[in-house]
């Protein structure tokens, strides 16, 4: 039989879902209905009957709210963390992050994966997109921390070639199981390192699987576009040196990328800055999403994402931290506020983003935009993927109003202010207590990995 849970706090977040123009709706003194590892209702507390339930956890005086969705990191990347910084983007691959990478195992990738899936779960992240190498690896850690991943096989043309066997490997053996914890998407590094040719076979055998329809979600692709202003002129340099043109009347990453056939409903790219009203109309039209990565984008000075205009627009929109490496950290709650505050000062509106559509971007706008559409908010029929925040803090009072409410998870709250966090209808962190995962040792494990790894990458 099918184990039924009540959990119940003094706010509820809930209607992330709802339209583009329409706030959240917080209830006070509210419940979340589960049965296994779905939602079936949201109430006030008072109307349900606690005897009807297996488990009945009160949160007394905490939020409760969706989990996260961080729609592009590099999950392997935290053993980077601190390694290479105060750098150019190019200077940083190419000379730093690239050359490191090289020397990375299998294992390596594991043990960073583990430590970004801790992190996550952690500050409240309960759905992670990584493009990064060892998938398998990625994968297995994720599951084992118990935080939904979707993840999939890196390509760049001529250094990590695109295998469709590989890739229909992975579908097959991990590709939106019974428990939909894992997903694999294809992961095209970016328009000035992957070929014309490289892109149109990706978007042909995405829409291959997908037109199976075998029951199972649809394979989505994520790859980098707009990440620098000059991304244009590195892709011309990159197309003469592969030996294929791009006419000249092509004039940016997105026209080239609609030239070629590579964006549709299916792919969402990260970044996205410096895009003008041509590329917003055309990622609208063809319903591609795109990742917003403030913190990144500010400390590898790459410039700002118009995001009140994809959201205006009806672009689907979703935040994401970026890798350990160039963020420094995983937490999606400063990404919030960060991207709220550099948008209100690069546009001069203190009106707009309003904190209630980061929120939106944050959760189910985020998970709409991975195609991942059963996450994101707390709905009947939606999986059971939330934390709870503990409001007993001096910096997240008074409460005065839902209003107020909305506005400390997004300008005052920090990943450290979760106190608990569900994923699948499973606690998977109690009172800031890991469950299953002895936390103090696996720190020395992977501080033994990480050094391991840094002094290889220094031998010449």
């Amino acid at each position: 039989m099918t184990e039924r849970r009540l959990v119940k706090a003094k706010y509820v977040v809930h209607g992330l879902s709802n339209q583009r123009d329409e706030p959240p709706m917080v209830l006070e003194d509210g419940a979340v209905a589960i049965e296994g590892n779905t939602i079936i209702a949201i109430d006030k507390s008072s109307r349900f009957k606690e005897s009807e339930f297996d488990y009945v956890d009160d949160m007394g005086a905490q939020l409760v709210m969706p989990g996260l969705v961080n729609t592009h990191s590099h999950a392997g990347m935290t053993l980077f963390r601190g390694y290479a910084d105060d750098l150019s983007l190019y200077d940083w691959l190419n000379n730093y992050i690239w050359p490191i990478e090289a020397k990375t195992t299998a294992e390596d990738v594991r043990v960073g994966a583990k430590l970004a899936a801790i992190e996550a779960l952690m500050s409240g992240t309960t759905t992670f997109n990584s493009m990064y190498w060892n998938v398998r690896e990625e994968a297995t850690s994720f599951r084992e921390v118990g935080v939904r991943l979707l993840c999939g096989p890196g390509i760049l043309t001529g250094i990590a070639a695109l295998d469709i066997s590989d890739a229909q490997s992975l579908i097959t053996d991990l590709h939106g199981k019974e428990d939909d914890m894992t997903r694999i998407s294809m992961n095209p590094h970016a328009p000035y390192t992957v070929s014309s040719e490289d892109y149109q076979r990706i978007t042909e055998f995405v829409r291959e699987q997908n037109s199976k329809n075998d029951g199972r979600p649809d394979i989505v692709v994520h790859t980098h576009l707009h990440e620098v202003l000059s991304e244009m002129d590195q892709i011309r340099d990159f197309a003469k040196r592969e030996g294929f043109s791009i006419p000249s009347e092509i004039n940016t990453p997105t026209e080239y990328m609609d030239s070629i056939g590579a964006l549709h409903n299916r792919i969402f790219v990260a970044h996205a800055i410096g895009c003008n009203a041509g590329d917003i109309e055309i990622l609208k039209l063809r319903g591609t999403g795109v990742s917003i990565n403030s913190v990144s984008n500010m400390k590898l000075a790459n410039s700002f994402a118009p995001v009140t205009e994809y959201y205006d627009s009806g672009v689907k929109i979703g935040l994401g931290t970026d890798s350990a490496t160039s963020n420094n950290n995983l937490d999606m709650f400063e990404e919030m506020k960060t991207t709220a505050i550099i948008q209100k000062g690069y546009r001069g509106d203190p009106i707009r983003p309003k904190a209630w559509e980061i929120l939106k971007m944050a959760t189910f706008y985020g998970a709409q935009c991975m195609s991942w559409e059963s996450v994101g908010d707390l709905r009947p029929g939606m999986h059971a993927d939330l934390i709870s925040i503990d409001l007993n803090k001096p910096h997240l009072r008074p409460i005065t109003s839902d209003n107020a409410l909305i506005s400390h998870i997004v300008y005052a709250a920090q990943g450290q202010d979760v106190s608990n966090t569900m994923v699948n209808g499973e606690w998977r962190m109690r009172d800031r207590r890991l469950i299953g995962i002895d936390l103090e040792n696996f720190l020395n494990r992977f501080d033994t990995v990480a050094t391991d790894l840094i002094l290889r990458a220094r031998e010449k």
